[in-house]
């Protein structure tokens, strides 16, 4: 009784992967070639930045200041301002590479620091690294596209439970998952199914591992994480003050201004858009007839803090808004977030790694890891060994499929002749579907479907 029991339950569960994996198969490879890809960001955006400064002119004695290098550029793209200066990473770098926004969109330029010449000049979204993102992140989709990349990663990471489940062994050696006898078996297809869950299960616990840290960039998840955080009484740095930041008159409290900081550094990673951060709004502290500080005054100001590369500098927004002072280092304990008064470049508030709850930064040393930025070259080499993983489990995956389906049918397995689920796989059902809500949803809007086509048969049969 117990050995039919577990055969349906094992039909059942071939059945739920054998539908999660041709929906899945042709998003995973795009996402595994598109991630991977995207683990070499630094080394690519090195390349591009050292052809550029080929054509730079050679340092020589002082370099223009920050102001006039901005200038320069705002000069290049008449209407725009700054969005962000990035600090040249050593002393000898001949450019600088700026941000602006204007009214076409955000380009980036690459400015001659000895000259001010713009040297090179491109749509922000259109780098090829933000292209591969955009992919990654939304199939170039929007926030539509977004909810398919999580509904796709959700059902990758019930495959991979799915998949462990069925591959597990009956009856022999437990090491026999991950080196199955070959050569046994019904011929070519039962090779590959052979491969199929030998490279899962080599492989399969990284990738659940890198798919589940890059869960927090999902729209779903993400957004009910950070509920769950906040009624979890786990804060962000700024949490207990006002919603913004502000500058203030000589003399201000700056602790009574210091506030929540929405896309300008308390983030461990990158959430927030910006069409959805918080503004910050004037205090009247313009009417003291102080001038603000320049962007080289700011340059001056942080230099002896000697933050970790890369380094961005944003400018204030608003009237009264601050100069925010990030070091954007892949390690996250290294990164840190100054803000500083326009007026006085006063400190107002500083966020540290450790300034974060306890969840958080586990999280954000997980998504490092998703990033390949936790330990160098060989989280690189990690990352690029999953992806190949992902694309092996697809292809085999199809070939098995394309193999036993029936000429002009999809093949699909039957289902079991017993209806009955145990209350385990029940319980398992709603963990999973409240756990990767999208993933629950798209499966009760499977099953409703299912449900109505039998209802319809059912009717139709009943007419004749």
């Amino acid at each position: 009784m117990a050995s039919a029991v577990r055969t349906t339950l094992q039909h059942r569960v071939w059945r739920w992967h054998f539908f999660a994996g041709l929906m899945v198969i042709p998003f995973a490879i795009i996402l595994a070639v598109t991630g991977s890809i995207y683990l070499f960001k630094p080394q690519f955006d090195a390349a591009v930045e050292a052809r550029i400064n080929a054509r730079a002119a050679p340092l020589a004695g002082e370099t223009l200041p920050a102001d006039a290098l901005l200038s320069a550029g705002l000069a290049a793209y008449p209407g725009a301002s700054l969005g962000k200066y990035y600090i040249p990473s050593r002393p000898d770098d001949p450019t600088v590479e700026l941000d602006l926004k204007g009214e076409a969109g955000p380009r980036t330029l690459w400015i001659d620091r000895s000259t001010g010449d713009v040297l090179h000049s491109v749509a922000t979204p259109d780098r090829f690294m933000n292209l591969v993102k955009r992919i990654h992140g939304t199939l170039l989709g929007g926030d539509r596209g977004s909810l398919v990349v999580e509904i796709m990663a959700s059902w990758m990471i019930i495959l991979i439970i799915t998949g462990v489940y069925l591959w597990w062994p009956r009856n022999m050696p437990f090491w026999r998952v991950f080196l199955p006898r070959f050569g046994e078996g019904p011929g070519k297809r039962e090779t590959w199914r052979k491969v199929h869950g030998m490279g899962g299960a080599w492989i399969g616990g990284v990738i659940l591992v890198i798919l589940f840290f890059g869960l927090p960039w999902t729209q779903v998840w993400g957004d009910g994480f950070n509920k769950v955080k906040t009624l979890a009484g786990l804060k962000a740095p700024g949490q207990e003050w006002f919603v913004t930041l502000e500058s203030g008159p000589p003399n201000t409290d700056h602790s009574m201004h210091a506030g929540m900081d929405h896309g300008t550094g308390s983030e461990l990673w990158d959430q927030g858009k910006g069409a959805a951060e918080v503004g910050v709004q004037s205090a009247g502290a313009g009417s003291t007839g102080l001038n603000p500080l320049s962007l080289e005054e700011v340059l001056r100001i942080a230099a002896p803090e000697r933050y970790a590369s890369p380094v961005e500098v944003q400018p204030p927004r608003g009237e009264n808004g601050v100069w925010t002072v990030r070091s954007m280092a892949p390690s996250r304990p290294d990164r840190i977030t100054v803000h500083h008064d326009r007026w006085t470049g006063a400190e107002i508030m500083r966020i540290e790694f450790t300034d974060h709850n306890p969840v958080d930064r586990f999280m954000a040393l997980g998504v490092a890891f998703h990033e390949g930025a936790l330990f160098g070259w060989l989280n690189q080499v990690v990352g690029v060994i999953a992806a190949l993983g992902v694309i092996l489990l697809s292809a085999t995956g199809g070939i098995m499929w394309w193999r036993r389906r029936p000429k002009g049918r999809l093949g699909t397995p039957p289902m079991p002749g017993d209806k009955r689920l145990a209350l385990g796989v029940v319980t398992l059902i709603i963990v999973l579907g409240v756990f990767l809500p999208m993933a629950g949803l798209t499966l009760l809007a499977a099953l409703t479907i299912d449900l109505l086509i039998s209802a319809a048969r059912r009717l139709g049969g009943k007419r004749s």
